[in-house]
């Protein structure tokens, strides 16, 4: 047995969560945009907490000594915000050494906002070997978080947490005179570090988000020049991306990812220098970006490279309780294998969604072997369907237990699932899932990756096989599964393989628009209902709609 402990994030007013060590010795971790009132990045860890103390199963870990949860909806709690993202991704890696780079827009430290910073993990401990760009004001301006977000503002994002759009934006671009423009206020330097132009940063948001999300004032004569400058180069003020995208906006996101590329390529440089080692872990927001993740993977001089699945804030609670397992020396295992760390939730709150809704519904509760049978059918027929089992993931990133699967050999489902089912941009990649021993047919990539972290090539002969999961710039954000990870989603793929010759399944989050993933059954099946999805597998059950309802 184990002491019991819970720890939250309350440092930032956004991504809110909480982690829980109970006295099996198990790690549970829980974001609070996937509960309450689930909106995307929600920051009060209060949801969170008071939604896993509500389980039976993990109530008598809550309210005792060890229990550090902070209400932070009185306001935000000063912590050591990047020592527990190095903490996360670090000792979730497995590594018993590595260099630790942690790259976001900021979060509060020893009474500064830090932005970079590089630490080198040893055993149980991590020690801070540099700061770059720290910043004593209220806004850290010299961040590479905040000038990607900056860049996707010009990009026209009109939101903020729209950086993994500007990603995907960024490949339809092509180089412009915007890249050199751009160029002038941002860039790698030759020894590692970076320099980010604070004018540059208030130049664009504020004229863009500042005003609406940061309650900032007009822009300084000088930062409205910049603006003015960048408005001129691209031929017009950014527009909107959900609605329309032009070429400027196609290219303004190409510019701003291949400076943050070069950025990160010379910190990861930096930080292997200064602590000598061959494995490299990322934390922080920045770390979301799979393309700049991938490129490190396969250009930098690490031999390994690994990305805790939740290095945004969504992932500073876990990075509280593993420091404190290893600090402590608990006998716990931190190897983060799989990103499968959500509650497990009693079978009668199955039967009670579905019981719900049983007048709009049909489900039949099926053997293991009948279930997938059924999926790889209505998938060959080019169906979509919902599959929610076993424990939610943590982070972002649908693993195969709250995704949205399809058929990836039909170009056009691509389109469907983006348009049809999930009402998003038309530029956004979908992503595979692969099984792990087959995953070298069809990408270029010499390593399991089962948290998704990483862009990679998918191989020329095999674009025309895969086209739904292919971007446009031949890459795909892959996950490979093997049995040891997840059983049955891996012989749903070797059975998908053994009628169609293709080990790949497309997988995208299973959430609504502008919603986070489904995290409950009754999340699962609201969702369904709400979407034109053909199919839901919720747990053992095959559900199908009813049309009409039966009244």
């Amino acid at each position: 047995m184990t002491p019991p402990v819970v720890h939250g994030h309350a440092s930032t007013w956004h991504d809110g969560g909480i982690a829980l060590l109970t006295p099996e010795g198990e790690i549970v971790a829980l974001a609070s945009e996937r509960v309450g009132e689930r909106y995307k990045h929600h920051w009060n860890s209060g949801l969170a907490y008071h939604h896993l103390r509500g389980i039976d199963r993990y109530s008598r870990s809550f309210g005792g000594d060890d229990d550090h949860y902070i209400d932070n909806s009185v306001g935000l709690v000063p912590c050591d915000h990047h020592l527990y993202h190095a903490a996360s991704t670090f000792f979730g890696s497995g590594y018993d050494e590595a260099a630790v780079l942690v790259l976001d827009g900021q979060g509060e430290s020893g009474g500064h906002l830090a932005t970079t910073s590089i630490w080198h993990g040893v055993g149980p401990d991590l020690r801070l070997v540099e700061e770059l760009n720290p910043s004593s004001g209220p806004f850290a301006a010299e961040s590479i978080g905040h000038f990607y977000t900056a860049v996707g503002a010009l990009a026209g994002m009109r939101e903020l947490y729209a950086e993994g759009k500007t990603m995907a934006l960024a490949a339809y671009g092509r180089p412009s005179p915007l890249l050199d423009l751009l160029r002038e206020h941002a860039g790698t330097l030759p020894d590692g570090t970076y320099r980010v132009a604070p004018g540059f940063v208030r130049a664009v948001l504020a004229n863009t988000l500042g005003r609406e999300f940061f309650g900032w004032g007009s822009a300084t004569p000088e930062d409205q020049a910049l603006w003015d400058g960048f408005v001129a180069a691209r031929g017009a003020p950014p527009g909107n991306a959900r609605h329309a995208v032009t070429r400027a906006d196609m290219d303004t996101a190409y510019a701003g990812q291949v400076i943050l590329e070069e950025i990160v390529l010379g910190l990861a440089e930096r930080a292997r220098r200064l602590t000598g080692s061959t494995r490299l872990c990322l934390a922080g927001g920045v770390a979301l970006n799979c393309v700049v993740n991938g490129r490190v993977a396969r250009q930098s001089a690490f031999d390994q490279v690994f990305v805790v699945p939740a290095p945004g804030d969504d992932g500073q609670a876990i990075g509280k309780v593993l420091l404190e397992v290893k600090r402590r020396r608990l006998p716990v295992d931190t190897t983060m294998r799989t990103a499968y760390y959500g509650p497990r939730y009693p079978t009668s709150m199955v039967d009670r969604a579905l019981d719900a809704v049983r007048s709009r519904v049909r489900s039949a509760r099926l053997d293991q072997d009948d279930l997938l049978a059924e999926v790889v059918d209505r998938l060959e027929r080019g169906e979509v369907v919902g599959w929610y089992r076993g424990r939610s993931e943590l982070g972002p990133r649908a693993l195969g237990h709250r995704s949205i699967l399809a058929d990836p050999r039909q170009p056009e489902v691509r389109d469907h699932v983006n348009s049809v089912i999930k009402e998003r941009e038309w530029f956004r990649p979908l992503a595979p899932v692969v099984v792990e021993e087959r995953a070298h047919e069809f990408f270029e990539l010499d390593r399991p990756s089962p948290l998704m972290t990483f862009a990679v090539p998918v191989r020329p002969a095999a674009r025309a096989v895969i086209p739904a999961v292919t971007h446009v710039d031949g890459t795909a954000r892959v996950q490979t599964v093997s049995a040891e990870q997840d059983e049955v989603c891996h012989r749903l793929l070797c059975r998908f393989a053994d009628r169609t010759g293709v080990p790949v399944l497309l997988n995208t989050s299973f959430n609504r628009r502008d919603e986070p993933l489904v995290e409950t059954p009754a999340d699962a099946v609201a969702a369904f209902l709400a979407m034109p999805l053909d199919a839901l597998v919720l747990e053992d059950h095959l559900v199908t709609k009813q049309h009409p309802p039966v009244r």
